[in-house]
């Protein structure tokens, strides 16, 4: 995977995929926490304390966010 950061956003591709990808918004910045081990509930944690959102929706669609990079392929779960 090569990712590059452009203007905020993340672009990525797949090398072996030839896939390109996208991430803007608090997306990116997810992205960002992602590249160190991190629970999501520490996700949850940074990105309440970083913009306006309630514990409960951030948590679920952090959930969400998470579960669909690991679908396609962008990230692994370690234990």
């Amino acid at each position: 995977m090569v990712a590059a950061n452009i203007d905020g956003d993340v672009v990525m591709m797949g090398v072996d995929q030839g896939q390109y990808y996208g991430i803007s918004g608090v997306g990116s910045r997810v992205w960002e926490l992602l590249e160190e081990p991190i629970s999501i509930d520490g996700i949850t944690e940074v990105i309440c304390r970083e913009y306006e959102t309630d514990s409960a929706t951030c948590h679920d669609d952090m959930s969400k966010f998470v579960n669909e990079l690991v679908k396609i392929d962008l990230i692994e779960v370690v234990e």
